[in-house]
């Protein structure tokens, strides 16, 4: 009997292997071991989420605002006159006694002071960057600075210095002057219209004559542009620094 035990042995064992085998099969129908590499396969290829971090932020050339434009150069100054391109101005001298009227035309400038009687005189020369320099006959001088609302300055005439400052005036105030030849004698005669009304004027003596004072002119009428001395009819022209500078 004891040499049946190993083999007893053996085939409990066989018996018990058989057992397992079924039971195995009957918890997997398919036969198949449960594969655990297959679902960790399955597991680390499902997709991933999509991130929810912020993109990246541009390029700091590309983030920043457009730089202003450069404001436009300021022009440098340049020398300008002050002066209009064409202007009359007039009025009484300081200390009365007589009146002053001044005419410039771009660059070119006459003046005129009279009192009526004893003293008169024309003037011309330039007008260039707000300053009036003029000569007249005797040795008569004029010398003033202007700009767009008046004249200031000086003037000597027949020994006589008057100072000014006359503003700018318009017609029919303003300077004028006449001519006739009489008897062969040449006679010129000018008057300052001032903006009140008022006017004063002289008559030159002949070109012939060696009198050493003008004479009153006769009224002028500013409408017509004409004044008569007795029988002699004197037509005037408004001088603008140009026209009526002869003299």
């Amino acid at each position: 009997m004891r040499r049946n035990t190993p083999l007893i042995t053996l085939l409990t064992g066989a018996a018990l292997g058989v057992v397992l085998l079924v039971a195995n099969m009957l918890a997997d129908p398919s036969g198949k071991p449960a594969s655990y590499s297959t679902a960790a396969a399955a597991a680390t290829s499902a997709p991933a989420p999509a991130s929810s971090a912020p993109a990246s932020p541009t390029s700091a050339t590309e983030s920043s605002p457009a730089s202003p434009a450069p404001a436009p150069a300021t022009p440098s100054p340049t020398s300008v006159t002050t002066s209009p391109v064409k202007a009359t101005y007039a009025g009484r001298v300081g200390g009365g006694g007589g009146s002053v009227a001044v005419s410039i035309h771009d660059s070119q400038a006459i003046a005129y002071v009279c009192n009526g009687s004893t003293v008169e005189a024309w003037f011309k020369g330039t007008a260039v960057n707000g300053v009036l320099i003029m000569t007249g006959k005797n040795h008569s001088h004029f010398s003033a600075i202007y700009d767009f609302g008046k004249v200031t300055g000086d003037v000597l005439a027949h020994g006589t210095d008057y100072s000014f400052s006359v503003p700018v005036v318009t017609k029919p105030s303003g300077l004028y002057r006449a001519t006739a030849v009489v008897r062969g004698a040449t006679i010129k005669a000018g008057w300052i219209v001032l903006s009140d009304g008022t006017q004063v004027g002289s008559l030159e003596p002949a070109s012939d004559s060696s009198a050493p004072s003008a004479n009153e002119a006769p009224v002028l009428d500013v409408t017509t542009g004409t004044a008569r001395a007795g029988d002699l009819v004197l037509h005037a022209v408004p001088v603008d620094g140009v026209t009526g500078s002869g003299f």
